[in-house]
């Protein structure tokens, strides 16, 4: 039979039908909480942080605005706590370790819309309330629209960037204690060019990430002296992306790794990207209905917001938070989904890392103390600070009196002491389990021994002593041992 040439492209679309692959599913989990809707009807929910409790996760709290009325304070469990009627509160974010008159507290900020100035409060960890602890009204002199904050970790300084309503001008602040609450200054500003609100920022990269409602996201530098220069995440015309693009959240992970979580609220999806340059897209999915305890699906998201560390047993492997603009039958609310459900529907899994400590939210302050014991010892071995999760830390052990050999630096976790041999006492109890030895030529002077300690929760509150040990031709004399305690 003679084929005509219409049959032959019939034909040939047929085969190459028969042959495609099937369309992938779209994963989609569902909430396993639910907060109690916010106290404004209409389009009130917007955006969300959560604290996680330093000792007991499962105690965190979740911050909700209500951009008609003000921030409403959740628990785990989705009842509301504490209501603060502080205005239209669009966005708001959080970051640990903030030092107000020698306390370290978490800083809360939220852009007052309406009104066009800075709120700032602190968390009270044992009362689980929060309070406000801004020095004076501060202006910001624009239509404040999104916020977020930054934590620098080249300068440790605190800051606020604000987007505007109209027009897509970002504001950086740096926030500061002034001995009777907290200010602020304006350090920079730059264009997006066009009306933005979602952001979150990188501190230990040092990444702003700005989204641009209908465009796409963008990334910044964080530091004040950035400028402007900019580069292209993702965008709606050729991506992953449906505008409006709202919400951005960060899930942090061990080396650098993690994800860019954006709300793609044109279609009521989620996109994840890698944390890490060039930001490669990982997934998409959606948040349906849980029938079983009856909670709604979700759509029309703006704030969304993730948390990787353990929670508790309610939500052990973390949590992803996303406002529900589309709560049947009441005011909108947030809605609470196990970040394991989410890491699980897609192969290969993502991350899942909730002992991961990135930004020391849930550790002691660490400390470290010098001991002579007897005083036989000279007093020979220094160091830098504490160890702190995350961060480098450096012991200095003085061998001047010693000939060239042998530099020791040895953990133990049980201090010691009474106890003398040839090089003098012992600080350390050999019985107990040793954690690590370091071992470094010497010429008769000094070696430092360099330490980066992992954000691994797993070390939070471990403690250890340390003690040095020289040994030269023939000789060795031992150090002062330091008691450390593993913290932020």
């Amino acid at each position: 039979m003679r084929l005509t040439h219409a049959s032959s492209l019939g034909l040939c679309l047929v085969l190459l039908l028969a042959g495609a692959a099937p369309p992938q599913q779209l994963p989609m989990v569902v909430a396993r909480v639910e907060t109690v809707p916010v106290p404004s009807d209409g389009d009130a929910a917007d955006d969300i942080a959560i604290w996680v409790h330093p000792t007991q996760p499962e105690l965190s709290l979740v911050l909700g605005t209500d951009k008609h009325s003000g921030l409403a304070v959740y628990g785990l469990g989705g009842n509301q706590r504490q209501f603060l009627a502080d205005g239209r509160l669009n966005n708001v974010d959080l970051r640990y370790d903030f030092d107000l008159g020698g306390a370290r507290v978490a800083l809360v900020t939220a852009g007052r819309r309406g009104r066009d100035e800075l709120k700032i409060y602190a968390i009270e960890p044992g009362s689980r309330t929060v309070v406000d602890v801004a020095a004076r009204e501060i202006p910001l002199g624009t239509k404040i629209y999104g916020s977020c904050m930054y934590r620098s970790s080249l300068t440790g300084e605190f800051y606020f960037f604000g987007t505007t309503e109209n027009g897509g001008l970002v504001q950086q602040w740096r926030l500061f204690d002034t001995g009777s609450g907290v200010d602020a200054e304006l350090v920079r500003t730059f264009d997006v060019g066009s009306q933005s609100e979602g952001c979150v920022a990188d501190d230990a990269r040092r990444f702003l990430f700005v989204a641009q409602e209908n465009v796409g996201i963008w990334r910044y530098g964080a530091e004040p002296g950035a400028g402007s220069a900019r580069v292209l995440v993702d965008s709606i015309a050729n991506g992953h992306l449906d505008g409006d693009v709202e919400g951005l959240a960060l899930y942090h992970a061990a080396g650098g790794r993690g994800y860019l979580i954006a709300s793609s609220q044109g279609n009521d999806r989620f996109v994840v990207y890698d944390r890490s340059y060039p930001h490669a897209y990982r997934t998409t999915f959606a948040i349906g209905e849980n029938a079983a305890v009856g909670i709604d699906a979700v759509g029309d998201t703006d704030g969304i917001e993730v948390a990787n560390v353990w929670l508790g047993s309610g939500f052990p492997g973390g949590v992803f938070i996303a406002q529900d603009g589309t709560n049947p039958g009441a005011n909108q609310n947030f809605k609470l989904v196990d970040w394991r459900d989410i890491a699980n529907s897609v192969t290969p899994p993502l991350l899942v890392e909730p002992f991961h400590d990135e930004q020391g939210v849930r550790c002691p302050l660490a400390t470290g103390s010098l001991r002579f014991g007897a005083g036989v010892n000279p007093f020979s071995l220094t160091a830098s600070g504490v160890p702190r999760l995350g961060s480098p830390w450096s012991a200095t052990l003085h061998c001047d009196d010693v000939s060239p050999g042998l530099a020791f630096l040895f953990f133990f976790s049980e201090p010691a002491n009474g106890r003398f041999v040839p090089a003098g006492e012992v600080l350390v109890d050999l019985g107990s389990l040793r954690l690590v030895t370091l071992a470094r030529p010497h010429a008769g002077d000094a070696r430092s021994f360099d330490l980066v300690v992992p954000p691994d929760l797993l070390l939070c509150g471990l403690t250890a002593t340390c003690q040095g040990l020289c040994i030269g031709t023939g000789e060795a004399r031992l150090s002062n041992a330091i008691d450390v305690r593993f913290g932020r």
